[in-house]
């Protein structure tokens, strides 16, 4: 698991959505801190998970907005990561008790975190770019 620090070459040049990346990861980092300091508790994991999962779909939900506004042609193939992504930290969050360790989400959050907004969203602001 790693701290997530923000560039500017994660910028999509519109302002909400890269106000709501960031905060997607200032949580990475609360679960990163929490997990760094030995924070065993699942009760605060849960509550961060609910928030994230909360951040989440808001943050989907006016990010394929405006990829519809902007007449995105992938904008399927988007929303299916995101629906992925919403299940697997639903299923992981839900084993947070049984099977799912905290590290092992914090990982997974930041590693698609990342990949997603560097590679994924990348992908429409080129496209919104050269419009």
């Amino acid at each position: 698991m790693k701290l997530l620090k923000w560039k500017d070459e994660y910028s999509m040049s519109e302002e909400n959505i890269d106000k709501q990346h960031k905060g997607l990861f200032d949580l990475s980092n609360e679960i990163y801190h929490l997990v760094e300091a030995g924070v065993e508790d699942s009760n605060v994991f849960r509550e961060l998970f609910i928030e994230l999962n909360d951040y989440t779909v808001e943050h989907f939900i006016y990010e394929e907005m405006y990829m519809q506004s902007q007449g995105y042609p992938k904008l399927e193939e988007h929303i299916e990561e995101h629906l992925i992504f919403a299940k697997t930290l639903k299923n992981v969050a839900l084993g947070i008790n049984k099977d799912s360790h905290i590290r092992d989400i914090g990982d997974f959050v930041t590693t698609w975190l990342l990949q997603h907004v560097l590679d994924s969203d990348m992908q429409y602001k080129k496209y919104i770019d050269s419009k």
